[in-house]
């Protein structure tokens, strides 16, 4: 191809701005290369500024941090115990145990990126052989943004899902402790007074802090930040990926690139077709940017791309209030009552179908239950949170906040037979289902759904006691939240070797293309070991994407390009 057919040609272009994608970029621009990073959005960080920053990381530096020791043949066996087989490519999991470490210090060391461990998340699954009380999931430690960043501050997203407090102040708050030592070397005098300082002076925590801190380590080491410019298609010679078109500000351009595209372009949750095809359902609700639309994964599927894991998400039971947006889309909401010890899941039939307390992944595998007997999916969302009064008094959600009016998205009632008429279920029903619920509550075990005896409900505590996670729904007034089976981002996508090349359906690999973070297909299967198995994932395997493309000859077919 005449290189004057380009507008202008790079070492490596990077389509997408999450975690994998600038670890990625970091890396082949440490390494040498000329950097493009291409966001569609006008702001930079995708999902992972969304999210709460957490990476999971297995043997990593910090874990001296808590007194805590592991071992790849522990990781391997935690992790391996889980996925039952089910994980698409065994031998990624293993490159991921080797490398994550390695990967989390290499981004540190050339960033303003500074982690921590989160002292009170454990494994989700701790009590199975190889899991941790604590030490594999890390946090940002909050980041003065103005300050580091500069010019870039204002191009970096926040989250409408988080307040500005790190994961263990957020624990401290739940099990009412008091708020560790915050970032001036003081203990807060309260969580509101941290937060409104922290708002004011824009220090950012979780997943704006992790981005924050990447991106300043680019904006040293020379990488070029282009935003509100989506990438159309990839530009394939010779069967090799030699660079992407893209939409930039109207007008299309051709972005050469010598050693190869990155897709970090996140996943497909807001597209309905994609979503219906590979997931099954049409009842869920995105809780991502509202660009997750599964480009890259089109791009991929449209030069003969292996696809794998592409029933999976990241699943997260949400509420909606039925008004919210941001950036112009429904926005539901991550806040819910459901591990009050004093919450009833139920369907949309009004019968109990789940532990409330266990993994939000784990809630979205039994909403897809399917009943041979009736020929339906009776937990399929919308479902219900119900509570009484005595738990609306410990929690905001949106505009449903103590001592105010109950808006109008919440049913409540004086009687549960009165709820249920607001609900539309069978008064009978609900009367029923609560009733048995807090006769398991009286006798102190659960024997329908074994409420307090699952890991995950007392993560923070270490461990579950059931007399803890049950108690009465039995004081009026009575109220309903609807129960969203929410996507925080899917986890089928692109199927990648151990250096993040995409792979080809019919064999071999796909010369020049690599694939991190949610658009490629999610290294654990249908499971989620920790806080942070994507991010984990994605930035290991970002280090590596950058490292293998830095490292590579010229395509062909841009040598010329190279010198012009």
């Amino acid at each position: 191809m005449d290189s004057n057919a380009w507008d202008r040609v790079v070492d490596v272009v990077v389509v997408g701005s999450g975690a994998g994608g600038l670890t990625a970029a970091l890396t082949a621009a440490v390494d040498g290369a000329e950097v493009e990073v291409l966001e569609k959005a006008d702001l930079l960080g995708g999902t992972s500024a969304w999210s709460g920053g957490m990476p999971w990381v297995p043997r990593n530096s910090h874990m001296g941090e808590v007194d805590a020791t592991d071992s790849r043949e522990e990781a391997l066996e935690y992790i391996n115990g889980l996925t039952e087989q089910r994980a698409h490519d065994p031998s990624l999991i293993e490159r991921f145990v080797d490398e994550a470490a390695g990967a989390i210090d290499f981004v540190e060391s050339h960033s303003a990126l500074r982690l921590t461990v989160t002292h009170a998340w454990s494994d989700y699954f701790a009590d199975r052989p190889g899991g941790k009380l604590a030490g594999r999931s890390l946090e940002p430690l909050p980041f003065d943004s103005p300050a580091v960043l500069g010019e870039w501050h204002d191009k970096v997203r926040d989250s409408p899902h988080i307040p500005r407090l790190t994961q263990d102040e957020m624990a401290a708050l739940g099990s009412q402790r008091a708020l560790p030592v915050d970032e001036t070397g003081k203990v807060p005098a309260s969580a509101e007074e941290l937060m409104t300082r922290r708002e004011r002076d824009q220090i950012r925590v979780m997943g704006p802090a992790l981005i924050s801190g990447i991106v300043r380590g680019l904006v040293d080491h020379g990488v070029t930040l282009t935003t509100g410019t989506p990438v159309t298609s990839l530009v394939v010679e010779d069967g090799a990926v030699v660079g992407v078109v893209a939409d930039e500000h109207g007008t299309s351009v051709r972005i050469g690139a010598r050693r190869g595209v990155v897709l970090a372009s996140g996943g497909f949750e807001w597209n309905k077709d994609l979503v219906l095809a590979y997931l099954g359902s049409p009842h869920k609700l995105p809780l991502s940017p509202p660009t997750n639309v599964g480009d890259g994964l089109v791009m991929g599927l449209e030069i003969g791309a292996a696809v794998g894991n592409m029933s999976n998400a990241v699943a997260f039971p949400a509420t909606y209030d039925e008004h919210s947006t941001y950036e112009g889309a429904p926005i539901g909401n991550l806040a819910t009552p459901r591990n009050d010890p004093g919450v009833v899941g139920l369907n949309k039939h009004g019968r109990r179908f789940v532990n409330e307390g266990i993994t939000y992944m784990d809630i979205a595998k039994v909403h897809g239950t399917y009943d041979p007997l009736t020929a339906t999916y009776p937990n399929e969302g919308p479902g219900w949170w119900v509570f009484d009064e005595s738990v609306r008094a410990r929690y905001i959600i949106s505009d449903f906040v103590p001592g105010a009016p109950t808006p109008s998205w919440v049913k409540t009632a004086d009687t549960l037979e009165g709820l249920a008429a607001e609900m539309g279920l069978d008064p009978a029903v609900l009367v029923e289902e609560v009733e048995r619920f807090n006769g398991h509550v009286e006798a102190g075990v659960d024997p329908d759904f074994h409420r307090g005896e699952i890991w995950w409900e007392g993560y923070q505590t270490k461990g579950p006691q059931p007399g803890k996670h049950l108690a009465k729904v039995e004081t009026g007034p009575f109220y309903a939240l609807k129960m969203y089976d929410g996507i925080l981002g899917t986890v089928g996508g692109l199927r990648t070797d151990a250096d993040a090349r995409v792979l080809r359906q019919r064999g071999g690999v796909v010369d020049g293309l690599y694939a991190v973070g949610n658009v490629a297909a999610g290294i654990f299967g249908q499971v989620y070991p920790g806080g942070g198995s994507t991010l984990g994932p994605g930035i290991t395997f970002g280090h590596l994407a950058g490292r293998h493309a830095a490292a590579r000859e010229d395509a062909p077919a841009l040598r010329e390009a190279a010198t012009a």
